[in-house]
């Protein structure tokens, strides 16, 4: 029995870990495109995107600010006035970000 002991708790824990990573697998709404587009020369510019869902602007990356100089329409992501960011895509049909 003293031997026995271990054996069942490594099999629980390998199970667990197993069950555990093909639920993370199975979850691919929470997992989120991250592009990053930028303003060249304070020129606007455009990124396109795999999606006509929402966009959500996720991190600054230039010192100019992005605060009214971006946007996005259809399949495109639009930035201005030397903005650089990194924009997180999400998909209208579940109200969540991909």
């Amino acid at each position: 029995m003293v031997m026995r002991l271990p054996i069942v708790a490594a099999t629980f824990m390998v199970a667990s870990i197993s069950i555990g990573t093909l639920l993370g697998v199975a979850a691919p709404a929470s997992a989120q495109e991250i592009i990053t587009c930028s303003s060249r020369n304070n020129q606007r510019n455009t990124c396109s995107i795999r999606t006509r869902g929402r966009v959500r602007l996720v991190r600054q990356l230039s010192d100019a600010t992005c605060r009214g100089n971006w946007g996005y329409r259809n399949d495109r992501i639009w930035v201005k006035n030397g903005c650089r960011a990194e924009f997180s895509v999400g998909d209208r049909r579940y109200g969540r970000y991909r």
